[in-house]
């Protein structure tokens, strides 16, 4: 039995420095002749179902054979031009930091016509949509989540009516102390709208 066992070892011994010289000449002929070589074990890093970032053979499913589908026709590019003034607004490319409130105050301007009334009731609007839930539908901090979470404020406390609308648009893109951020939910544009409308319940009038 012994001597079994250690005729199996030798064996196995053989089978493994034969294996090994196998791969170091598989190198050797990959180096040289600079070829990938074979993938070990693609099944576990080769996804079966269909992924939109990765291919490795055609998709029988779609007409271009593609994984990745083209968008529908008429969607806005998340790089497109938006509204710009001295800095990129759009959520993912939006370049000032959240503490830099007053910086935003001071470089951002209101691409929108203050005195349209069309789209100062789209502003009214969304912000019974997104801002009325904390700030109230007149601005008074009196939404009912507003009264749930206790601080905010008030649209007519001294200090924030005569806050630039630049100011107001961060906040919403960025949030500020205990109210979030509600960029990456409300386009640019309609960020812009609501600022026309939350000037309108603090009383503030753009510079001309």
């Amino acid at each position: 039995m012994k001597l079994l066992n250690m005729r199996t070892s030798i064996a196995i011994h053989h089978i493994g420095v034969g294996v090994g010289l196998w791969a170091l000449s598989s190198c050797a002929l990959i180096e040289d002749n600079k070829e990938p070589g074979w993938e070990y074990a693609p099944q576990m890093y080769v996804s079966t179902p269909y992924e939109p970032y990765s291919q490795v053979k055609k998709n029988s499913i779609n007409a271009d054979g593609k994984n990745m589908r083209a968008p529908v026709a008429g969607t806005i590019a998340r790089n497109g031009i938006g509204y710009d003034n001295t800095v990129l607004e759009l959520m993912h490319n939006y370049p000032i930091s959240r503490d830099s409130v007053d910086y935003a105050g001071r470089v951002l301007r209101n691409p929108l016509d203050n005195q349209d009334t069309t789209l100062l009731a789209e502003g009214k609007y969304l912000y019974g949509v997104f801002c009325s839930s904390c700030h109230g539908a007149k601005g008074n901090g009196q939404g009912k989540v507003g009264l749930k979470y206790a601080g905010v404020p008030n649209y007519k406390d001294s200090r924030i009516p005569g806050l630039p609308s630049g100011h107001i648009y961060h906040v919403i893109t960025l949030g500020k102390n205990r109210m979030w951020g509600l960029g990456s939910q409300i386009r640019p544009e309609d960020r812009w709208k609501i600022v026309l409308y939350v000037n309108q319940l603090r009383g503030y009038k753009e510079p001309s």
